[in-house]
Parts: C-alpha cells; sequence; structure tokens
C-alpha cells in the first residue's frame, strides 16, 4: 500500500482498518499458539483493542457514507 496514493477520507479509513484487522488477526494467531498464559492474556487484550479500533473506524466510514 502506497500511502501516497490514499487522499480521501475514505480510502484513508478503509487503509486504516486493513491495518487494524491485520493487527488484530496477528495478535489471535500468536495467541492461539502460546502456551504461557500471561502472554496469551496479554495477546488476547491486544487482540480485542485492535478490534475496538476496527469498529471506530467502521463507525466513521459509516458517517462519511450518509
Amino acid at each position: 500500500m502506497n500511502l501516497e496514493n490514499l487522499r480521501t477520507p475514505v480510502e484513508i479509513l478503509n487503509a486504516a482498518l486493513e491495518k487494524e484487522q491485520d493487527a488484530r488477526d496477528f495478535y489471535a494467531t500468536l495467541a492461539a499458539r502460546t502456551r504461557t498464559d500471561f502472554v496469551r492474556d496479554l495477546l488476547l487484550r491486544l487482540q480485542n483493542e485492535e478490534e475496538k479500533h476496527a469498529t471506530l473506524i467502521r463507525q466513521m466510514l459509516a458517517r462519511l457514507a450518509k
């Protein structure tokens, strides 16, 4: 993704949403692989935070669509 090509609010938010979803999936994958409880707990918390960010971005996109 070339950041210089992101011009409109929708393009910017869609790129941000993709990054948040990638990060969420990354943390979920790592959480599933670890056997250490406190590490898994941290990774699941990070996954949850990324999902919150994605939800906020989706809400912003919905506002722009009105």
